[in-house]
Order: structure tokens, then C-alpha cells, then sequence
């Protein structure tokens, strides 16, 4: 389980997340982060998200693709050009994939649950369906403002923009 404290969060200079309860992300589970451009969803992964699981990294695994992936895929593919030069990755896809691969192949060596965070991602579905077809226990924690939908149940966590310069957050669950 991760947990984030309540309170203010400074992200960047001039602005800041007003976290008014604990929050609490639980394996097999799905969180929506929703709100307005600008509202603080991706400073909220970045300042808060990530720290806590930067700590915890014994415990799980976790897959974070970023808002600007391109920039990400630049990594992974000279990760992927070191290690198996044979597969020539050459689309954000392909470096989605081999993520993906190389998760289950070290999850069939050492069990552990999964966090998988989508900071609006446009292959967010296929990101989902695999990780669902694969059987392994995952938590879903996911921002994005087209049309993805799912049957399963999805906890909501809000971001209100109250000025310019800060965000409410707060959980509801639909």
C-alpha cells in the first residue's frame, strides 16, 4: 500500500497541492486522477507519488510513463539497444512493450505487486488489457482526457484548482 500524507505540497515555484486527507493507494486497485489541465495531476506524480514509491521500491515494482513519453523512450531504447541489440525498438509502443516484457519476465522470477502510473498516455488501454491478461497484481493510477473506460471500479482522486497558484485534492469513489 502507498500512502500520501495529508497536507500543502509545494510542486513548483508559485504553486502548490492542498492534499486535504490521507490517500491510499492499494494494490488491484484503479485511481483516476481527474481535473483540469493545469490542475496538478502530473506535479502531483512527480512531488508526491513517486517520492513514496522511490522508498518502498523493495516492496513492489512500478512502471511510470511519463506525459512526455518520447522523451522517456530515448532511455529505454538505448536501455533495449545495450542489453538486446536485436530488437531495434523504434515506436513509443515498441518501448511500452518492452517495459511491459520485461516486467513479466522478472515478475515470473520474484513476485511482487505492481504500480503502473500513466501520466496521460495514449496507449493507456493497451497498457491496462496487458497488464489485466497477464495475471499479475497491479495497481492502476492513471490521468488522461479522452475516452478510456472500464467495467471494473475506479477510485477517483480530484484536483480542483482553487487559484492559480494552488489545488485541492481529495478522493471520491464511483
Amino acid at each position: 500500500m502507498i500512502k500520501i500524507a495529508p497536507g500543502i505540497v509545494s510542486c513548483w515555484q508559485d504553486f502548490s497541492l492542498l492534499i486535504e486527507q490521507e490517500l491510499f493507494f492499494l494494490p488491484e486497485n484503479i485511481y483516476y486522477l481527474q481535473g483540469e489541465n493545469g490542475s496538478g495531476k502530473s506535479s502531483f506524480i512527480k512531488h508526491s507519488l513517486l517520492p513514496v514509491l522511490e522508498t518502498q521500491r523493495n516492496l513492489f515494482y512500478f512502471l511510470y510513463f511519463q506525459q512526455l513519453f518520447h522523451l522517456q523512450g530515448y532511455a529505454i531504447k538505448s536501455h533495449s539497444a545495450f542489453y538486446q541489440p536485436e530488437l531495434k525498438l523504434k515506436s513509443e509502443w515498441d518501448c511500452i512493450q518492452y517495459l511491459l516484457h520485461n516486467l513479466s519476465e522478472i515478475y515470473a522470477i520474484e513476485s511482487k505487486p505492481v504500480y503502473c502510473i500513466v501520466d496521460e498516455n495514449r496507449y493507456l488501454a493497451e497498457v491496462y488489457h496487458y497488464l489485466k491478461e497477464s495475471s499479475i497484481p497491479f495497481c492502476l493510477i492513471f490521468c488522461e482526457h479522452s475516452s478510456f473506460s472500464i467495467a471494473e471500479e475506479v477510485n477517483i482522486i480530484n484536483f480542483q484548482l482553487l487559484t492559480p497558484n494552488q489545488s485541492r485534492v481529495y478522493e471520491t469513489t464511483i
